[in-house]
């Protein structure tokens, strides 16, 4: 499998996917039954029919018939074809190539044309069917019996420890609500001060500094950031703050220098392991039946039996059901890099050689003896570290893109287009021109001003009110350090501080909030763009949301306000940007702001 075909083509839209009914329907038949024959056949102007206008713009033929050609190339023709399932108007097919088995999603408009998503991605069996008990409750009327269906209908497709920490707004009251699955129940848990990655609402903080520095005389919205910059960009190009913080610039989503390969050798651990999971934990066996309390106790007679009676661990091995990673003798060597489960490789590193313990994660109890230990022993691509992608693309990356790799697309310029690499320069050029780090102007000028206590840039500071993120299969998953790009999508954060944060905008008399959510331009006829924000207008009513996601590799949130009624809904979650039901977070943040109501009991938005 060539390496490209790892990555995927991907073009979205700000709007999030509902999820409907799981019949096939005629549009959708017809769209998958013309690509196919057309790719097949390597008629990809027949191909780029299929598509909407935006489409095309967004995916011109010559950039569409590359990446064709190349997956022709690498994955060979379509072979065979099963509808999964359909997300409102989105479509989502598995295709069986010669050499590679797709996940191919697309969405339709109402001229059943291929529109605003094209995505090929390696294809991965659903691994939660959505038969989770409903334990919620009411809990002493928080919230309505239909919000608590919502939440749950939204959550039940998601692994076991996923957790939903809520906030409902509604002027000076805010009711808190969350939500853990375990052993396959979604009930009820108190996690409004637990915290959790909040990826890019980052951005809304980033464009807070942003009309802080205008306010402050520091910069002008149209002021180019070169004057404010010691370096020098590729060919002078100009780029104003507004653009930046609007994505109007031209840049692309990411720094086309993000992926050039970056080598460094890497400490290596090697240990031996036996596991002894329990029902509900990842990975197990449906059929297993041993409870939380049962393995702990298992794992701690092994470890017994090892320590004080000296038996061999080698002769304990039966007992382990891990037989995939680890080799017949329970051994494993790895790095740091290669996405172990969090405990299980914070103990392996960080403990001495011959170090014995149980260390629990989410496939169970881990009895682990340290074998051996090596310093820069492997080589590794820093580029090419899927659970911290972010992690090594450092300050000096980025300023070698702004010397060297800097290009504007001219037919994105003035158009928003989304653009995390936006957002990392915004905040980079920002602490140029107040002369601190990234951190120190959220803390002082934003942290402290609402006293958001337990909001930070660093996972290491946090203490054990860190929620886990989880991968797209459930598993325990590293937090992301953004280094360069920070300011797009490093905070993490809770309910509690979000809410604090969100009040604040009912308040006409700040300056800074009120900038960022001036209109700077019409994305569609629902949708402008202000100073960080989205700005959803109403059809039917001067009603306005300003609205806000984010999603990182462990988790994804979602925030809404309207201001003009001083109501609210915050959502942060451990579920993965890379989970198939990922859109669910931001449809229940929109379908909880529908079940919002005033004193009198009226819905705002009946």
């Amino acid at each position: 499998m060539k390496k490209h075909l790892q990555l995927f083509l991907f073009f979205i839209l700000f709007f999030p996917l509902t999820l409907l009914g799981q019949q096939e329907k005629p549009e959708a038949k017809l769209l998958i039954d013309s690509f196919i024959k057309a790719y097949n056949s390597q008629d990809y102007e027949s191909v780029f029919s299929l598509f909407s206008t935006e489409m095309k713009n967004e995916l011109p033929f010559e950039e569409l018939n590359d990446f064709l050609k190349n997956l022709d190339a690498g994955a060979g023709k379509i072979i065979q074809n099963e509808f999964i399932r359909y997300e409102e108007n989105v479509a989502i097919y598995k295709l069986t190539f010669d050499q590679w088995v797709s996940q191919y999603s697309f969405s339709i408009n109402d001229a059943k044309q291929i529109h605003a998503i094209f995505y090929f991605a390696p294809y991965q069996e659903d691994v939660f069917s959505g038969s989770a008990v409903n334990s919620l409750s009411v809990v002493d009327k928080l919230i309505s019996e239909d919000q608590t269906k919502l939440i749950f209908e939204n959550s039940k497709y998601f692994p076991n420890n996923t957790q939903f920490s809520l906030a409902f707004i509604n002027g000076d009251n805010v009711n808190f609500y969350g939500i853990i699955r375990q052993n396959d129940s979604i009930i009820y848990t108190d996690n409004s001060q637990h915290i959790f990655e909040i990826g890019s609402i980052t951005k809304v903080f980033t464009a807070h500094l942003l009309a802080k520095a205008v306010l402050d005389n520091k910069v002008k919205l149209n002021d180019t950031i070169n004057d404010y910059l010691t370096i020098k960009c590729k060919d002078d190009i100009p780029i104003t703050f507004k653009s930046l913080a609007n994505h109007t610039s031209g840049l692309p989503r990411m720094p086309t220098n993000f992926e050039i390969e970056k080598l460094d050798s890497a400490d290596v651990v090697k240990v031996r392991h036996i596991l002894i999971p329990y029902k509900g934990a990842t990975s197990s066996a449906q059929t297993l039946e041993r409870t939380r309390l049962s393995a702990e106790k298992t794992a701690d007679s092994i470890y017994n039996q090892i320590t004080s009676n000296n038996v061999k661990f080698e002769s304990l091995l039966s007992f382990s059901s891990e037989r995939e990673v680890s080799n017949e003798f329970g051994e494993i060597e790895f790095t740091l890099f290669d996405g172990f489960a969090p405990p299980f490789r914070d103990f392996s590193f960080n403990n001495q050689v011959g170090s014995i313990d149980v260390i629990e994660t989410t496939f169970g109890f881990h009895i682990i003896e340290i074998l051996a230990k090596a310093q820069k022993k492997k080589l590794v691509n820093l580029r090419d570290l899927p659970d911290n992608p972010y992690k090594y693309y450092d300050t000096y990356d980025l300023e070698d893109y702004l010397k060297n790799f800097l290009e504007i697309d001219q037919k994105t310029k003035g158009v928003s287009t989304y653009s995390n690499l936006g957002f990392g320069l915004l905040g980079y050029t920002i602490a140029k021109v107040y002369g601190k780090s990234y951190q120190d102007l959220l803390q002082e000028y934003i942290f402290s001003k609402y006293k958001m206590n337990n909001s930070f840039l660093n996972a290491d500071l946090i203490d054990e009110k860190l929620v886990n993120g989880l991968d797209e299969k459930g598993k325990e998953t590293a937090n992301w350090d953004l280094s360069a790009m920070e300011s797009a999508g490093g905070i993490l954060s809770n309910t509690e501080d979000l809410v604090k944060y969100g009040v604040a905008y009912f308040d006409d008399s700040n300056p800074e909030l009120k900038l960022l959510t001036k209109k700077t331009i019409k994305l569609d006829k629902q949708v402008d763009i202000g100073i960080g924000w989205h700005i959803i207008n109403s059809s039917q009513s001067d009603n306005k949301w300003i609205w806000h996601n984010g999603a990182t590799g462990g988790y994804s949130s979602s925030m809404a306000l309207d201001i003009k009624n001083q109501v609210g809904i915050v959502i942060l979650s451990n579920v993965s940007a890379f989970n198939s039901f990922q859109s669910n977070i931001d449809q229940l943040c929109f379908d909880l702001m529908m079940t919002l109501k005033d004193e009198n009991g009226t819905l705002f938005y009946d």
